[in-house]
């Protein structure tokens, strides 16, 4: 019953117009769930691989825009569509647009995976649409990942066989941004400590505190540690 009262808002949303997806069709080998009213998933047209960021349903929170309660639902993000799945108590699910989706969590095995949805006009042209996974999270300074797939044409596999031939693959892109939330600007940057330096131009204290932060910074969790030491010398506002 708990469940059911949590999901209202997901039971109405395909009367609003969104896209239902029934279990019936289930793609067993990664999760693809299509009836026809939903978009088609890549192997449809011969691509090869998952569209989702974990194939699998994840226990997961769902706050849409407005001021209601967070649902409780298990999720899964298409990053090659750019879209949210929630799936019902009945057993099928909704396609949930990115556009009516503020932020969402899943909360597998480990810390929570926290993903914030901003309107595609406001976002960087090679991230184009979606959400950024929060990894640092300071009132004047945030670290976010942004993940989406393109096809892509690969050799093909033929064993020990020489082959020309080539298919179409799903390859996973990743940008890392820092965001300000005092005017909500995005800067691009990379697990370097050269890049982060750069994207701290003009903000000496967080130089300063950068300089103080010792270790390598190499990695996605380096630049994390790293953003998350130099975010409190970020006054908001500034």
């Amino acid at each position: 019953m708990l469940t059911t009262k949590l999901l209202l808002p997901l039971l109405a949303l395909p009367l609003l117009g969104v896209a239902q997806v029934s279990e019936m069709n289930r793609d067993q080998r990664n999760g693809y769930l299509n009836n026809g009213y939903a978009v088609a998933p890549p192997e449809a047209s011969g691509v090869q691989g998952s569209a989702f960021l974990v194939p699998a349903w994840l226990p997961g929170t769902l706050q849409l825009n407005g001021d209601g309660a967070p649902l409780s639902a298990p999720l899964k993000y298409d990053i090659y569509h750019q879209e949210l799945r929630a799936k019902r108590p009945a057993g099928d699910s909704v396609v949930v647009p990115l556009a009516r989706v503020k932020e969402f969590s899943l909360t597998a095995a480990g810390p929570a995976r926290r993903f914030v949805c901003y309107p595609a006009a406001t976002l960087p042209a090679e991230v184009g649409g979606g959400c950024g996974e929060v990894l640092a999270d300071g009132s004047g300074l945030q670290l976010l990942k942004f993940q989406r797939k393109e096809v892509v044409k690969r050799a093909a596999d033929n064993g020990a066989y020489v082959s020309t031939n080539t298919v179409s693959a799903l390859e996973e892109q990743t940008h890392y941004y820092l965001r300000w939330p005092a005017d909500g600007h995005f800067t691009a940057v990379k697990p370097k400590r050269a890049s982060l330096e750069q994207a701290l131009a003009g903000q000496p204290a967080a130089l300063a505190a950068l300089k103080a932060h010792k270790g390598s910074l190499g990695t996605e969790a380096e630049l994390a540690a790293a953003v998350a030491a130099v975010a409190p010398a970020v006054a908001p506002g500034k």
